[in-house]
């Protein structure tokens, strides 16, 4: 169907006469006038309630968006020009930034008016209305893994939907899900099957596939969007976790009339919000902002003032974020990170007057049901592009319904380095450098008389292609778009009728990582022989167990020879005890926290350098001390380090530590032997990120190949509930259904088939990642935790939870010696207690294993264990538990698989001390002094 264009003359049939006209159509139309009959007819569909009639005459733009009041409760003036009329700026003026002749000879190929081919009767539309949510999260992803995923599938009462790359990307994610969450995952497949106009029509980008998702939300009932990305890590989503609760971002969705702030008399079109939020590193400039302000220092301003909004005016709400704040590539490359925003007490949103523009992006944009007609992304331009221009023509736009956009008060989110192409991003950001001015002029200047949202909307979009920032099929795309929102029922804003604004005065002018694989695609051709020597019994028999049922040989040695609370692990295929130590395995391996000096390291080489069970070993692994793999250096074999507690345990000193570092960093570097950095949880994982950058294969502890026996399967015929690690009478009395006992007062000696014969165990944890807690996860057996509002109330777990405490340095100044790494994601340090900062313990915190694990439930006190203990469906929990731990054991085969294949067989050992560590390591001593 061709666009009707009166003003013009010509038979439509002459092709001649249609090409005059379309080369004539730049010319002739005033786009600010463009009229509503020529692009979206009411008549030609039945839409009147849907999308939302014009308001009373007498109201204005601050009846429905009150932050255009001052501190006085009077409106801002709004100078117009001098005779009180903002008029269309010429055509001639518009798109600076492209040429005459660019513009006129831009592709007016026929814009066709899509409403009427694509109507879908009401139920056709390829989405049905289950599962519903009101809160939605949305992403678009190639890793269902990453963590920010994670963390975004605990926050309570929120769902979610993944548009991700490929088929296989889905079942990695059925295999990991929480069980108790609304996940929904969309793989090409699905979209292919749901067979949907919109999703027909989108190009096969990451970008574009995202505008799905926020269809799909819509349609599922959502009342909220959280827009965020695979980098943007959510710093508390625990429920009970943040002491702060402006820092969970359900505290962003308000009702009613809500306080809030401004900037301070403002009169430029564009605001700088970074400069209020106090950053760390100096005047910081948002990705999006023309680099043509950045000397006009009206913008940067951190005056505000505050006024009463009403809640339902705010559209969206922009998350800054620490660590990688959303700047410009050329700010990645020239300024120091990793970048925080100040702490305070502001709970208050700061919301950017009309007339006003600042970008927003969607790596972490809170959405309101509002401005869901504005999510929609250009898929034509570049990712780094595409939702800077989508923040600005919806601001445009907000203007004429009375909607805002604001700020949030404090960062939500910390932004992990993103692995990026620097020069593809580089160059791609050009656009944002030669046209975001000017895009920014032509929407202030920008008018239509349309009486609806919707014919608006379609207006401003044709008018941006014809001015050459988006390209015709975006046009398609949103006609698609806006339909799609009809045929479900969505109910557009209405128009606030000659709406005047404001004016503005215009200026012109990555980590080291260990990728993990976590396909079940790994296949061994051999076997290798490993050899541990730690000291603690969770990490020897795990990994030991683990690596036999994978058909390599591991050498246990250390001190405790047979002793071990599961012995018959030593009887495994390929598992060997070696009784030969020398002295430093025999004196410096009993305790964890024994320093290591470069004479022991010499000692132990001298007495194994011509042993002949070393020289068959292909690898060393070291996870308690993970540390004391620096022994192991010398013998030009892989070093696996692999920490289970914290990975600088016995590096007491700043420079040990940072020796300690600079090994770990030499080790991942090196090709000849290649080595492997791993972890055995979460928060070791992550700790040993924050302080070198290097992110570790995860070889979580499973416990599984040495538990997971017929002897040991959860049958339940006792009673009693068994109780970990705490007891008070309280505990027995919080509920009359069941007898609740401490395990030691049933078993001084319990084995594992005795838990088994429990229906539940309530588990009070004193370690972030503990054995005994792997092993009892690993027999399904129905768990009950603390929450994190009664962990920071009580404070189980403390002194074991850092490196410097009594436990272990006994050094707490060592935790404002040592730095946190450039690339690392976390805002906070890990080693500081909450006496110090509650804000800080409380983030990690929620890296540990019990708030990590899905199917755990959580009792903020005594009588709430009561109440969860009744209801529990004991069965079913164990059912969750046994698909999730038979996840967590392929996982961890394909990692130790593809870990396995970095280690090189036959590698001798060296003679010479000296020679090796210069030869390996190109130094003349390992340690510092």
């Amino acid at each position: 169907m061709l666009l009707n264009i009166p003003w013009t003359k010509g038979n439509a049939d002459d092709k001649e006469s249609i090409t005059d006209t379309l080369r004539n159509f730049r010319r002739k139309v005033d786009y600010d006038r463009f009229s509503a009959e020529q692009l979206f007819k009411p008549g030609d569909r039945q839409i009147g309630s849907v999308i939302g009639g014009e308001l009373d005459s007498e109201e204005s733009y601050t009846d429905r968006c009150p932050n255009l009041h001052s501190i006085r409760g009077g409106p801002i003036p709004l100078p117009l020009d001098e005779h009180g009329v903002a008029h269309p700026v010429p055509t001639e003026s518009l798109a600076s930034t492209v040429s005459k002749s660019d513009v006129y000879n831009r592709p007016l190929s026929v814009i066709r008016l899509r409403f009427k081919d694509h109507v879908l009767s009401s139920g056709s539309d390829g989405m049905n209305s289950e599962p519903s949510c009101e809160r939605w999260a949305v992403i678009a992803t190639a890793s269902v893994t990453s963590e920010a995923i994670r963390r975004q599938s605990k926050l309570v009462g929120w769902c979610m939907v993944m548009v991700v790359d490929s088929d296989k990307d889905c079942l990695k994610w059925r295999d990991s899900r929480s069980g108790n969450k609304v996940v929904t995952c969309l793989s090409p497949k699905k979209l292919k099957e749901m067979d949907h106009p919109f999703a027909n029509a989108l190009p096969k980008s990451q970008v574009a596939r995202k505008n799905v998702g926020y269809l799909y939300a819509i349609q599922h009932g959502a009342q909220v969007v959280w827009d965020f990305d695979g980098h943007s890590l959510m710093k508390f989503w625990m429920p009970g976790a943040a002491p702060d609760s402006s820092l969970m971002l359900d505290s962003a969705i308000k009702s009613g009339t809500i306080d809030a702030a401004q900037p301070d008399g403002h009169l430029f079109l564009t605001y700088n919000p970074y400069p209020a939020l106090n950053p760390s590193s100096g005047l910081l400039w948002p990705r999006g902002l023309p680099l043509g302000h950045l000397k006009k220092l009206e913008q940067n301003s951190t005056s505000l003032s505050t006024l009463k909004v009403d809640s339902s005016s705010i559209a969206v709400l922009q998350s800054v974020s620490d660590i990688t704040p959303d700047l410009y590539v050329i700010d990645h490359l020239s300024r120091p990170f990793p970048i925080s925003f100040k702490r305070t007490n502001e709970t208050n949103p700061t919301i950017i007057p009309i007339g006003t523009m600042s970008p927003y992006n969607s790596q972490a944009s809170l959405h309101f049901r509002a401005g869901f007609w504005a999510l929609l992304l250009p898929t034509t331009v570049h990712i780094r592009v595409s939702d800077i221009w989508r923040s600005y023509i919806a601001q445009r736009l907000f203007w004429d319904v009375g909607l805002c956009l604001g700020f949030m008060p404090r960062p939500i989110v910390t932004r992990e380095p993103d692995s990026i192409n620097i020069m593809d991003d580089f160059f791609a950001e050009n656009t944002l450098h030669s046209k975001s001015d000017s895009l920014i002029e032509f929407l202030q200047h920008w008018q239509s008389d349309a009486n609806t949202l919707v014919e608006r909307t379609e207006q401003l979009w044709v008018a941006l292609y014809y001015e050459g920032y988006i390209e015709e099929l975006d046009v398609e795309i949103l006609q698609l778009w806006l339909q799609s929102l009809l045929d479900i029922g969505y109910k557009f804003p209405g128009v606030i009728p000659n709406q005047k604004f404001q004016k503005k005065h215009y200026a012109k002018n990555s980590g080291t990582k260990m990728e993990s694989i976590n396909n079940g695609n790994c296949k061994l051709t051999t076997s290798l022989t490993f050899w541990t020597s730690d000291l603690h019994d969770g990490t020897r028999i795990d990994m030991t167990s683990a690596l036999s049922s994978m058909g390599h040989n591991v050498i246990v040695a250390g001190f405790k020879g047979y002793r071990s609370p599961y012995p018959y692990v030593f009887n495994m295929t390929g598992v060997s005890v070696y009784t030969r130590l020398s002295v430093p395995m025999t004196e410096h391996l009993r305790r964890h926290s024994t320093p290591l000096d470069e004479d022991t390291i010499k000692v132990n080489f001298e007495f194994y350098k011509s042993d002949s069970t070393i020289a068959a070993t292909d690898a060393f692994f070291c996870s308690f001390p993970a540390s004391m793999c620096e022994m192991w250096m010398p013998f030009n074999k892989t070093i696996v380090y692999l920490p289970a507690h914290r990975y600088n345990i016995g590096r007491c000193t700043k420079a040990r530590w940072d020796r300690l570092n600079e090994h770990l960093h030499v080790l991942v570097s090196m090709d000849e032997p290649k080595h492997v950095i791993a972890a055995e949880s979460v928060y070791d994982l992550e700790y040993l990120r924050h302080y070198t950058g290097i992110i570790p294969l995860p070889l979580f502890s499973f416990s599984g190949f040495y538990t997971q026996l017929p002897s040991n399967e959860y049958l339940p015929k006792h009673d009693e509930i068994l109780v970990f690690n705490r007891w008070e009478e309280s505990i027995r009395q919080s509920t009359s259904k069941f007898i609740l006992k401490e395990i030691r007062s049933v078993y001084p000696h319990y084995t594992l088939a005795n838990l088994s014969s429990h229906p539940a165990i309530v588990f009070f944890p004193y370690s972030v990642m503990s054995y005994k807690f792997t092993e009892v996860y690993s027999l399904s057996i129905p768990l009950f935790v603390p929450s994190m509002q009664l962990m920071r109330a009580k404070r189980y777990v403390s002194l074991d939870r850092t490196s410097v405490s009594r436990l272990y340095c006994n050094q707490s100044a060592l935790d404002g010696e040592m730095v946190a790494h450039p690339n690392s994601p976390h805002p906070y340090s890990p080693n500081v207690e909450a006496m110090t900062d509650s804000e800080a313990e409380a983030y990690w915190l929620q890296l540990s294993d019990f708030y990590v694990l899905p199917h755990i439930t959580y009792f903020d006190d005594y009588s709430d264990l009561g109440r969860k203990l009744e209801s529990a469906d004991f069965k079913a929990i164990h059912l969750l538990m046994l698909e999730e731990n038979e996840h967590r054991k392929q996982q961890l085969l394909d990692n130790w698989c593809q870990a396995s294949h970095r280690i090189q067989r036959g590698r001798k050992v060296p003679q010479n001390y000296q020679k090796a560590i210069s030869e390996l390591y190109r130094v003349d001593q390992l340690q510092a002094p």
